[in-house]
């Protein structure tokens, strides 16, 4: 197996220290969305991701804690943990069609509703710093008057106390759902931590009228009073916008990428019509 930069070698010697008896095969490519730091391969005929430890390029991201998570998992919900070292962390990578959509409301429920009653990872998601860093490490000239003022009210009202605490997922899009075998499986859990179910909800890339269809169904599900979850939901949904922007404010800081300005305006038109 040939890697494609030097501290690859790291990764080579992980993979032989955990498959001491195996030989490399397969190929080695960059995962899509990736930047370069995740890599798909495979080693003793097992199909492994590996991710690269980033440092401090991404906030509220931890190899370790990314690791932890996983190893928490009851088996189905997400990849298998296989090892973690040299600056690297290697999962199953699940075999599957990665979803185009977001599944229906009932099946994202259900699939939400296993996840949140399974035992705490053993750390809280804390939003406040994570605004926090993403205004102080984005482009000084995009810190707009709207963006300040936000995170001044945000920090002045304090995070909404937990309807119900679980554990979270906490990025939940399309591209972080694959079908494998009729099931469906969450990949990329570095964002993962205990926190209120309802910030869960208010975060998924929905639009607005699949929310409330989800909070009905979640809530049925889970024995929770629909329009109780329904204003939680609503009280999370600014600190979400914030976060979702500020996300892209930072990645346009880091690589100058135009389409990151594009999502970062879109988020902040959100908020401003929220």
């Amino acid at each position: 197996m040939r890697f494609p930069k030097s501290s690859d070698a790291a990764l080579n010697a992980l993979l032989q220290s955990r498959f001491p008896a195996a030989q490399a095969a397969g190929s080695v490519f960059a995962l899509p969305g990736s930047s370069g730091q995740s890599l798909r391969l495979e080693w003793a005929g097992v199909p492994l991701v590996a991710r690269r430890d980033i440092g401090n390029l991404q906030s509220g991201v931890s190899l370790r804690r990314h690791y932890r998570a996983l190893k928490r998992l009851a088996p189905g919900l997400g990849p298998k943990p296989y090892a973690l070292g040299n600056g690297w962390l290697v999962s199953e990578f699940i075999r599957g069609e990665v979803v185009e959509t977001l599944a229906d409301a009932g099946e994202l429920a259900a699939l939400l509703y296993t996840l949140h009653q399974h035992r705490r990872f053993g750390w809280r998601i804390q939003l406040l710093p994570l605004l926090m860093s993403y205004w102080q490490q984005s482009d000084p000239a995009r810190r707009t008057p709207l963006w300040l003022r936000t995170l001044q009210r945000l920090r002045a009202q304090g995070e909404p106390r937990p309807l119900r605490l679980a554990p979270l997922h906490m990025d939940l899009h399309a591209g972080n759902m694959v079908r494998s075998a009729g099931q469906l499986r969450l990949i990329d859990w570095e964002y993962a931590g205990d926190g209120d179910v309802a910030l869960e909800i208010a975060a998924a890339s929905l639009d607005e009228h699949q929310r409330q269809t989800l909070i009905g169904d979640y809530a049925q599900r889970a024995a929770l009073d629909a329009r109780q979850l329904g204003l939680q939901v609503a009280c999370w949904r600014p600190w979400t916008m914030v976060l979702m922007a500020g996300w892209y404010e930072r990645h346009f800081w880091q690589t100058r990428d135009s389409q990151f300005i594009t999502l970062a305006n879109d988020a902040w038109n959100r908020l401003k019509n929220n």
